[in-house]
């Protein structure tokens, strides 16, 4: 959700996982999903097709998983704060 991309909690995330003050999404593909002991998703049963792994969404908070209502599409070396800020501009 815009919530929980604008939250301290994804920005924390991103920070701790990539090691980087401002990670862009190159940064965070492997933070995230590729390396490390933990892999977002790796333990968790997909909803769609029922198999070991799934999709960052799948493991979020309730609260941040809703039906979409728009699509929004980056560049993977578009930073963080660039996408944060694009969507406060958008939300205004």
């Amino acid at each position: 959700s815009v919530a929980y991309i604008l939250s301290m909690e994804f920005l924390q995330l991103s920070q701790s996982r990539s090691g980087k003050d401002d990670p862009n999404f190159y940064d965070l593909k492997d933070a995230f999903f590729l390396q490390g002991p933990d892999p977002i998703g790796r333990d968790a049963v997909c909803p769609r097709d029922g198999r070991p792994g799934c999709a960052m969404v799948d493991v979020l908070q309730r609260v941040h998983r809703r039906q979409c209502t728009h699509f929004l599409s980056w560049a993977w070396s578009y930073s963080v704060s660039l996408v944060r800020s694009a969507i406060r501009s958008w939300m205004d």
